[in-house]
């Protein structure tokens, strides 16, 4: 019980910080693009000046944006689930809640100057919460079948 404690209070910290970056004006596409974008040139410049292939920042800068999506989300979805684990609907239930905070996100993110909303990113956050969610069964179901061995 004290351990279930614990996994909440983590998920809701997790929110919360999901919910104060979502504030942040720099972390806008445009503000990570230029970041993306100073790092690549200077690595380049750096590496190989003369006859460096060029990098589509924009595309790098894309996949770092959705990429984070996944991971935060899915990090929230496994937090969730720690939290709900009892539960014999523990995985559904997590998948959902994590969800429905991408959804509200997204919705917060529609208010701040600078940011824009997308449905797009809740796909993302959607897969992201999958994606671990999937993982950690097979990984509990695997050491259970150890276990019983």
């Amino acid at each position: 019980m004290i351990k279930r404690k614990w996994w909440v209070l983590a998920a809701l910290v997790w929110m919360v910080a999901i919910f104060f970056f979502t504030q942040l004006p720099y972390f806008t596409g445009e503000n990570t693009g230029k970041v993306v974008k100073k790092v690549v040139v200077t690595e380049q410049q750096a590496v190989s000046p003369s006859n460096a292939a060029p990098i589509n920042t924009n595309e790098l800068n894309l996949v770092i944006r959705k990429t984070t999506h996944v991971i935060v989300f899915g990090i929230l979805a496994f937090l969730l689930f720690k939290s709900l684990e009892a539960s014999r609907v523990s995985y559904v239930l997590a998948w959902c809640l994590t969800v429905i905070y991408a959804i509200t996100d997204e919705w917060h993110q529609s208010f701040m100057p600078g940011r824009v909303s997308a449905y797009q990113d809740v796909l993302y956050d959607s897969f992201g919460a999958f994606l671990v969610l999937l993982i950690s069964y097979f990984i509990i179901r695997r050491k259970k079948v150890n276990h019983t061995h």
